[in-house]
């Protein structure tokens, strides 16, 4: 009988994943100027990047998965910057 480990390494080396998974159903819900930064967080939690843009807050989210035995790829990716007061500046949102 195999060792388990072998079995754990073999598994993450057939499927990798970076990022967190998050819910794409709130993303028709951001409103630019409207929805603020705790709406944000409530909605997708805690993004897996903070920076700025242009001077202005930027919170990523992202998931990219990788199935390297089975040719499968998948990612999705939202990206929000906000205004000085906490409301949404910008969005973008892509998944495949």
């Amino acid at each position: 009988m195999r060792n388990p480990l072998y079995f754990l390494v073999l598994a993450l080396f057939l499927w990798g994943c970076v990022g967190r998974d998050f819910s794409t159903t709130p993303v028709k819900e951001i409103r630019t100027n409207v929805t603020t930064k705790t709406e944000i967080f409530s909605n997708f939690g805690e993004p897996v990047e903070k920076g700025f843009d242009s001077g202005y807050e930027a919170w990523t989210y992202y998931r990219y998965t990788v199935g390297y035995a089975l040719g499968s790829a998948g990612q999705k990716r939202l990206y929000v910057v906000f205004n000085k007061d906490g409301t949404v500046r910008s969005y973008s949102f892509s998944e495949n």
